[in-house]
């Protein structure tokens, strides 16, 4: 299992104790970018499936289980993304090795 994995299972295993640092890696790991901090919040974006996603996360220590349930269901939806598009390469790599 890769760090970036060990990083999403701890989030998922306990989601009442993170910091915003590892929060932030973990979004880092699967895309989403870190677009500002207004005041107290802090702002991620990510597209999927061609439409902009943001998440907004209020700073407090420990981050608020709501807010990393809400990037856990965002982070699944890059990783189904991701998924189908290794499949649709995977499927046009097999398709162009028959034609040769």
């Amino acid at each position: 299992m890769s760090k970036r994995q060990k990083r999403l299972e701890r989030l998922r295993q306990n989601p009442k104790n993170v910091s915003l640092d590892e929060l932030q890696q973990v979004l880092e790991d699967y895309g989403f970018v870190f677009r500002q901090a207004v005041g107290s919040h802090y702002t991620f974006s990510v597209v999927i499936g061609g439409t902009n996603k943001v998440l907004v996360v209020p700073f407090h220590r420990p981050v608020k289980s709501i807010y990393i349930k809400r990037a856990l269901v965002l982070i699944d939806q890059v990783v189904a993304e991701q998924a189908e598009a290794d499949r649709e390469d995977e499927e046009n790599e097999s398709g162009n090795d028959e034609d040769t």
